[in-house]
């Protein structure tokens, strides 16, 4: 079943369908995203492709699996990409998170969205530093 997907964002730029496999040149609110995955009975947005979109929070994405970014701007981060990162302080991880797994991000923006993952991911992350 396909439902209709109306996120905020730009006029003309928001996509219509939750559950595509491929989103292209559209703006995507992280939580409505999830929102509708869960309504469809999937807990993990998982097996995606997102060309030149802008992904919007507020949100905290956790990267699982393999996942990919290329060429992404992770936005506004106060000229320390460190404050994008959340790591868990408890056994389990971070509680609220929206999983994100095996997808790919290729020449997106993120805004308003901080990111956690295992710590080989979160290790790449902070490699980008004060850029």
């Amino acid at each position: 079943m396909i439902q209709s997907f109306q996120p905020g964002g730009r006029p003309g730029r928001i996509p219509t369908d939750a559950l595509a496999k491929v989103f292209e040149d559209v703006d995507i609110s992280l939580f409505d995203l999830a929102r509708a995955n869960l309504k469809a009975g999937r807990r993990v947005i998982a097996g995606r492709t997102f060309r030149n979109c802008r992904i919007e929070g507020p949100a905290v994405m956790l990267v699982q699996g393999d996942t990919q970014f290329d060429s992404t701007n992770f936005g506004p981060h106060g000229d320390n990409v460190h404050n994008l990162i959340l790591r868990p302080v408890g056994p389990t991880g971070v509680v609220g998170t929206i999983p994100v797994h095996n997808c790919t991000f290729i020449g997106c923006e993120f805004f308003s969205v901080g990111f956690t993952g295992p710590e080989s991911f979160v290790q790449q992350l902070m490699a980008l530093g004060t850029k």
